[in-house]
């Protein structure tokens, strides 16, 4: 299915005077017909997306915002777009100047349709053509057109490529421990996949594989690490960290996941193994990596 096929015409309002993301859900919300909302009200309608859009994560770097809802009692996805007159940029916005919202409405139980939707008009606003298309036409019909132009397609399942993490920090084997620990430390992550020169993946490395590499094999051996407060252990780590290359102390791989893998195979996988990184990977490259904050973010509370 087409995503342009899920879209109305009447739904797309085109240069709307507003200057909040609330603002925007008030007009997408007001252009939901009785019949898009069943036996739903508005004004219940637009306290569930308000509750949503609580929680943060709608705001896209790329120039969107996607405030949406699962509503209890509702069988059908329906969705409004909001083109802003002026491009909105909220206070806690980090300065993205919003060009396009989205109001995506669906049943409570999210549906692969549903998150594929999501995906779908993200990777939409990643493409500056599409974009750029969507800025430019003057009515709903043409608004449509352009989105089945870009020839986004809703395919049922719910594959990793949908939610996984596409801009991935990886490190190179023979980079050192400082350059390791200053990613992880400048980037705010917690895993990253080994690459060799080729840019194949050769292995993986979590913050406690660096931390472990600082406690001497001995306090392992010992009965009390009280002592420890007198020594510091992590000083050997520190004076050799641009001796010592990652390759030391990573781990190979225990399984690569394929970008059209299932997200509930995945999701068995973690909770089997209690792993919470997978790298995604193509013809031997990382492409993605997949953990269990996606599946929490982009599935559970999409």
């Amino acid at each position: 299915m087409k995503l342009a096929n899920l879209l109305d015409p009447r739904l797309v309002l085109l240069d709307q005077d507003v200057s909040s993301i609330d603002e925007a859900i008030v007009a997408g919300v007001a252009a939901f017909s009785a019949g898009n909302l069943r036996s739903l009200g508005r004004d219940e309608v637009l306290a569930r997306v308000r509750e949503r859009q609580a929680l943060g994560g709608t705001v896209f770097p790329t120039g969107i915002a996607i405030p949406h809802a699962r509503l209890p009692g509702f069988d059908d996805i329906v969705i409004a777009a909001v083109r802003p007159r002026v491009p909105i940029v909220e206070p806690d916005g980090e300065g993205t100047p919003v060009r396009l919202v989205w109001v995506v409405l669906t049943a409570q139980s999210a549906s692969s349709t549903y998150l594929k939707v999501l995906a779908n008009l993200a990777a939409m606003s990643k493409d500056g053509a599409a974009m750029d298309a969507l800025m430019a036409v003057e009515t709903g019909y043409k608004f449509v057109e352009a989105v089945e132009a870009g020839g986004y397609v809703v395919e049922k399942g719910l594959h990793v490529s949908d939610i996984m993490t596409r801009e991935v920090v990886s490190i190179r084997e023979d980079a050192s421990l400082r350059e390791l620990t200053d990613s992880m430390f400048a980037n705010k992550l917690r895993y990253l996949p080994v690459v060799d020169a080729a840019g194949l993946l050769v292995g993986e490395v979590g913050v406690l594989d660096l931390i472990a590499a600082g406690i001497p094999d001995y306090v392992y051996r010992v009965g009390s690490l009280k002592f420890l407060d007198e020594f510091e252990p992590m000083a050997e780590l520190l004076k050799n960290e641009d001796k010592i290359a990652v390759g030391a102390i990573m781990k190979p791989p225990v399984r690569s996941i394929a970008p059209d893998s299932s997200v509930l195979a995945v999701a068995f996988e973690m909770t089997r193994s209690k792993k919470r990184h997978y790298p995604v990977v193509e013809d031997g490259r990382v492409v993605g990596v997949i953990s269990s904050m996606d599946i929490l973010s982009r599935v559970l509370r999409a």
